[in-house]
């Protein structure tokens, strides 16, 4: 007991002191915090360099500096996602340099029947909901982290403004559909692996992934506006570019139709996407 509460102490001294700099510094400690990591951790380097390969993206003479760069990006995704935790929203908000699809969004929020955003892991997502929660209310799903001192640190750090946080589970999934029965935005973090029995193993860049269903049922249930939304990082700690684009019901009525969107999505920007994570591990159906 006592161990842990130094931890948590620890931590939330970590964030504090991340939040005292601004971002440009972060990145940069990020990027060397990626480099030391991923050199020790021969596991998680070998499953970076093994999804960027088989992804298809880049040619051979390109993978290199693609995996490299792609280290970096996750080391400054690391150490930012504790920078925001700790940082007051108005000072994150000056840190969101444009809006791309703010027109459409506006347009589906007119129609009255609520948005479900769909934020894969690329780039940077923590600053997505936050941004849209200022001023008009968003539920996010979320899974819960195996240490609870470290689930109080993220639910408080993320539930900025007017967010919301729903648990992937029964109780959550019934708070995401209040939100959208009262025509409210919802954010589901789509490219996460299912848990058993509900999910479909489909393509995603070429190989099967246990892609959830949730999505689409939401989808096919609701008169909900979808859109791919992701947050840019931009270059020398200048700050995020959010785009959303909006996508038709009918072009996304199936697990495969998800993932062929989110295919597209990450390939405008591949090296800020999280490549470290095992997307294609087995699951018994």
């Amino acid at each position: 007991m006592k161990r842990v509460y130094m931890r948590k102490i620890i931590f939330h001294i970590l964030i504090y002191f991340l939040s005292q700099f601004n971002l440009r510094i972060v990145h940069g400690i990020g990027k060397i915090i990626g480099r030391i990591y991923f050199y020790f951790n021969k596991n998680a380097l070998g499953l970076l360099k093994d999804n960027i390969t088989k992804s298809g993206i880049y040619e051979e003479k390109d993978l290199e500096n693609a995996i490299l760069k792609n280290i970096d990006e996750l080391g400054k995704g690391l150490l930012e996602t504790f920078y925001i935790w700790g940082t007051n929203q108005k000072n994150l908000l000056q840190l969101v340099r444009n809006i791309y699809g703010q027109e459409e969004i506006e347009k589906a929020e007119k129609k009255g029947n609520g948005i479900i955003f769909l934020t894969p892991h690329l780039g940077c997502f923590e600053i997505s909901s936050i941004a849209y929660g200022v001023d008009r209310p968003i539920t996010i799903m979320y899974r819960k982290l195996r240490k609870k001192w470290m689930n109080d640190l993220m639910t408080k750090g993320r539930g900025k403004g007017l967010v919301s946080l729903a648990t992937a589970d029964t109780r959550g999934l019934k708070k995401i559909l209040n939100a959208l029965g009262r025509n409210e935005a919802i954010g589901i973090l789509p490219d996460q692996v299912a848990d058993k029995g509900q999910g479909e193993n489909v393509d995603f860049f070429g190989r099967p992934a246990y892609t959830m269903v949730l999505v689409n049922k939401l989808i096919s249930k609701t008169n909900a506006s979808v859109f791919i939304s992701y947050a840019e990082r931009l270059k020398n700690g200048e700050g995020f570019d959010i785009y959303a684009e909006e996508i038709k019901k009918k072009d996304i009525s199936t697990p495969s139709d998800l993932n062929l969107h989110l295919e597209k999505a990450i390939k405008k920007n591949p090296t800020q996407y999280y490549w470290s994570y095992n997307r294609f591990k087995k699951i018994r159906t």
